[in-house]
């Protein structure tokens, strides 16, 4: 059969069923189009709205460092104790946030950690998360303004006895401040010189040269129950005359002769033995170790049960023939630096420890800082001159005696009484027992002593009575029950003291303070 060749031409140009091809070929661009378009907007969309929740996430983990921080800088807290940041989560509108901290006590820096949550809105399995991390140096405290008075006095608590409270006799003198809530008697010589004088109940003099002040030096004299000279107490006693009962006082309001009939009264201080037992350093909580701080040589027992019990048989020595490093934190750097603020011409510190004490015996330097716990007795032993540099508070649940010289400035043999300042260089102790005597101990009935010739730059605190032995210089505040002075007895004037150690009954606790976040990163 032939075909003719014209017909097929015809047939090929023919163009039926051409629209419904192209239409379909149309169709199926326009629907991959907008296929595309669909996923991409929804893809944008879904971007967008992981990118503000990841946003929101940040600002939760942000959310938890200023938390972190205000819990560090939370006057109560001790930025210091290294359980303050457990881990923790908190639950906000947009999710959660959970945050911790560890704490470095050789470098007294915080690493903390904060992770915020929200539920991921792609429907994808596991939230939207955002972690922040950073340092937080903590900046130890060493001192706050004083916030009771009676750190400036010899401070005698005893009361009720019906004669002598207080007892001033065999040539004591001096310039100390005194305060006597009770009965104070002059005997033997006894002189006292410096304003004011606070006797709640009533002021005796003996018959010899005792006296208070002097014409050409009149004190500011107060006594509540009167005064007598030349019968012993319990006597009958007058309004104090004044002069004629050698009683040189002059008037607060006035500035004329006279006594004043009103005494100031201040309360004696109440010591936190329990929180201090937790938050000292180095203390029983947390003693010096070669991993928080430097432990070398024959540092303190701190504590032998975990109680506060003066548990610690044996008397810590704290002068002994060879050196001792118990530090807490890093060491002062440079060498030889004062932490801030340091004394004027001198070298303030770029780092310091949280706590120390340190003795060096060829110098016979005691490096104190902080609070100091000891859950025993303590002593200085070596009958020589030593020197402390630092403020501290070392409580001792036990006792405190002192055969030797402690001194917060050296003058040839000597304290420097003339130039030391409390404000600058101040060590407290704090006695918690009353002795039953024994090695290295106090009398019977004493918590603190201080042996014949023994002189001391600082202050006590004895929750039963002091005593000062023979020829015993003081220089610096006392407070106790009562204060036995021996033959020659001097008490110094020391400066009026504004600024005192951390630590020292009768102020509020501080402790450190956080500084701002460091290698902030996330």
């Amino acid at each position: 059969m032939r075909i003719r060749l014209s017909n097929c031409g015809k047939l090929l140009r023919r163009q039926d069923g051409i629209s419904l091809i192209m239409a379909i070929g149309i169709l199926g661009v326009l629907s991959l189009a907008g296929t595309s378009t669909i996923y991409y907007a929804s893809a944008n969309a879904r971007s967008a709205e992981y990118s503000q929740e990841n946003a929101s996430a940040y600002d939760l983990a942000e959310a938890g460092i200023n938390e972190i921080l205000a819990v560090l800088g939370k006057p109560e807290n001790n930025a210091l104790e290294a359980d303050l940041l457990p881990e923790t989560t908190r639950t906000y509108d947009a999710g959660t946030v959970t945050w911790s901290g560890t704490l470095d006590l050789a470098t007294a820096t915080w690493a903390i950690t904060s992770t915020g949550r929200i539920k991921n809105p792609t429907g994808a399995v596991g939230d939207v998360t955002r972690t922040l991390t950073a340092k937080v140096p903590v900046t130890p405290t060493y001192t706050q303004p004083l916030n009771n008075p009676v750190w400036n006095y010899i401070f005698a608590t005893r009361t009720g006895t019906g004669g002598c409270d207080q007892t001033m006799n065999n040539n004591v003198g001096g310039g100390t401040r005194l305060y006597v809530a009770g009965n104070l008697c002059l005997s033997n010589n006894a002189a006292i010189e410096t304003s004011p004088l606070i006797v709640h109940g009533k002021l005796w003099l003996d018959e010899g040269q005792t006296r208070v002040g002097s014409l050409q030096n009149r004190v500011e004299a107060y006594v509540g129950q009167g005064c007598r000279k030349g019968q012993n107490l319990p006597a009958v006693v007058v309004p104090c005359p004044g002069d004629s009962q050698d009683v040189y006082s002059i008037l607060a309001e006035t500035g004329m002769p006279g006594v004043n009939s009103t005494p100031p009264i201040m309360a004696a201080p109440v010591v936190d033995w329990l929180n201090w037992y937790q938050d000292a350093m180095p203390g029983p909580v947390t003693p010096c170790t070669s991993t928080n701080g430097a432990a070398s040589g024959a540092i303190p027992t701190f504590d032998n049960n975990a109680m506060r019990d003066n548990s610690v048989g044996t008397v810590y020595n704290l002068t002994p023939a060879t050196s001792y490093t118990c530090r807490v934190g890093p060491a002062r750097t440079p060498s030889g630096c004062y932490p801030p603020p340091a004394p004027s011409g001198t070298t303030q510190c770029t780092d310091y420890p949280v706590g120390e004490i340190s003795w060096n015996a060829t110098t016979r330097m005691l490096t104190v800082y902080g609070t100091i716990y000891l859950d025993g007795s303590a002593y200085v032993g070596n009958g020589l001159l030593n020197q402390y540099n630092g403020v501290a508070t070392i409580y001792l649940s036990g006792t405190l005696y002192m055969n030797g010289k402690l001194c917060g400035g050296v003058s040839g043999s000597s304290c420097d009484f003339s130039n030391w300042d409390p404000n600058k260089e101040l060590v407290t102790f704090v006695a918690g027992e009353t002795s039953p005597g024994g090695t290295n101990k106090p009398d019977v009935g004493y918590s603190v002593e201080l042996e014949n010739n023994a002189q001391l730059q600082g202050g006590l605190y004895a929750s039963a009575a002091i005593l000062l032995g023979n020829n015993a210089t003081t220089d610096g505040p006392m407070v106790a029950s009562y204060v036995t002075m021996s033959n020659n007895v001097v008490g110094s004037d020391f400066p009026i003291i504004t600024t005192v150690p951390v630590g020292m009954p009768g102020n509020p606790a501080v402790y450190a303070q956080p500084n701002a976040p460091q290698l902030y990163s996330g």
